[in-house]
């Protein structure tokens, strides 16, 4: 319980859980490890970005609108599939580091990735179920709204109160799965875990959300100026603070 500073989970506050934030941030075998893979996505980004802008500023000059069209899409493709195998691999070693530094010491670089190479199927496969169930809710309500003209309102409310309600019941299972989890056994778990306890999940979600989205904002304004290592620290500090009051939550809902 290195992050926790001697307390155990029952006895954490929303103030411990944001000072655990803050611990995260100080831990070298978190903070570096999400530094690089985001300079390493940041860089393939940008090699991604640059044939567009070069496509837009040259394709009057070349007068082959297929040939640019295609070097358009298809860069615009690269920087969307880097982000999301980076953005991955980031919640994965996130998710898995803090589970193991909530219950030890801090883990290793390679004891972390160790992890992640055991549970990443389980950890994508219930993120996967429920954002599927939680966004598959909006979706219908969406729809039913639009056929229902302007009685449709109310469906949509329902449908959004709903999805958060679900989501809120089911935030819990991508730590599930980290922790060793399967798939439908962490959503299962979730479900059970979070029984009468929806207001603290929500509550201080909520306080995480307006806190750390300030921190960000500052945070990416002061460091957003320096290419490439200022994103990509800039995203590292956020995660750390992110992850590590979301440990705190978890484990303290967990009771364990």
């Amino acid at each position: 319980m290195a992050l926790f500073g001697g307390k155990t989970p029952s006895q954490l506050t929303l103030t411990d859980a944001l000072t655990v934030g803050f611990r995260t941030v100080l831990q070298p075998n978190f903070i570096i490890p999400i530094i690089v893979i985001g300079a390493i996505v940041n860089v393939i980004v940008i090699a991604a970005i640059v044939p567009i802008v070069t496509s837009l500023v040259l394709g009057g000059a070349t007068g082959d609108s297929t040939v640019v069209g295609g070097a358009i899409v298809a860069s615009i493709l690269g920087a969307v599939i880097a982000g999301i195998v980076g953005g991955l691999i980031l919640n994965l070693y996130g998710q898995v580091w803090a589970t193991m530094a909530s219950v030890g010491d801090a883990p290793t670089v390679n004891a972390a990735f160790a992890r992640v190479g055991e549970r990443w199927v389980g950890m994508l496969g219930a993120g996967i179920i429920t954002g599927a169930i939680t966004l598959g809710i909006i979706i219908v309500g969406g729809i039913v709204a639009a056929l229902l003209g302007a009685i449709g309102a109310l469906v949509l409310i329902v449908a959004v109160v709903a999805a958060i309600y679900i989501g809120a019941r089911l935030s819990m299972s991508g730590w599930l799965a980290a922790d060793g989890a399967a798939a439908m056994e962490a959503v299962n778990g979730s479900w059970a875990l979070t029984q009468g306890k929806l207001l603290l999940i929500i509550g201080w979600g909520l306080a995480f959300a307006v806190v750390f989205g300030i921190i960000g904002a500052i945070i990416s304004a002061i460091l957003g100026i320096v290419p490439v290592v200022g994103p990509a620290l800039s995203q590292a500090i956020v995660s750390a603070f992110g992850f590590g009051a979301g440990v705190s939550l978890y484990r303290k809902v967990k009771g364990d």
